[in-house]
């Protein structure tokens, strides 16, 4: 959000809400296409079937330490991934704020998979053309706050400004990280 306030026109920040919007849809809609492809071959699945593996969960769980260590400054993994970030914002245009848009879908899923948990449950279990209109309106939901952002005139000036309470939150949201860490180390030894 932060960088629609370098956008000199309003009609530039329209622009590139409506390219991010259209990545977080474009990409929730792959997911839920992918998830119903999954389905009809024949797969059992629901939202968290991939936790039923020791492999994934060990390997979630090295991956959920690093980015704890990482948000609590102990050390710095994931650059790559944030340089990557970065490239599709300096990229510039509607193809980096629809990159961007992707890439928020890759990064923020994983965390508002909980608020989503009925729709996703209904989701795959429906129809095609329902599930993949309950994918396509999560996405939606996810880029409403951008696109609100983008369409009104000022609303940039509401926005926080970077500053020490970033480095204050960023510690501070390491320990969910550590508690999710501890919860999966006690599911693989079950």
């Amino acid at each position: 959000m932060l960088s629609l306030a370098n956008l000199a026109h309003r009609d530039d920040a329209l622009r590139h809400g409506i390219a991010y919007a259209a990545g977080v849809v474009a990409s929730f809609v792959v997911l839920g296409g992918t998830l119903l492809i999954l389905r009809e071959g024949g797969t059992a699945l629901g939202w968290g079937f991939q936790l039923q593996s020791p492999v994934v969960i060990g390997l979630l769980a090295y991956l959920l330490l690093a980015m704890g260590l990482s948000l609590s400054g102990v050390a710095e993994f994931g650059t790559g991934l944030v340089g990557t970030g970065a490239g599709f914002v300096e990229r510039g245009g509607t193809v980096g704020a629809f990159a961007t848009g992707v890439l928020a879908t890759i990064v923020a899923t994983p965390c508002t998979a909980p608020f989503m948990g009925t729709a996703l449950g209904f989701a795959l279990i429906a129809p095609g053309p329902v599930a993949l209109a309950v994918f396509a309106a999560l996405g939606a939901g996810l880029a409403a706050p951008f696109l609100v952002a983008a369409a009104i005139p000022g609303a940039q000036r509401l926005l926080p400004r970077p500053g020490a309470w970033m480095v204050v939150t960023r510690q501070v949201l390491a320990f969910p990280l550590y508690g999710t860490v501890a919860w999966l180390v006690w599911v693989l030894m079950q």
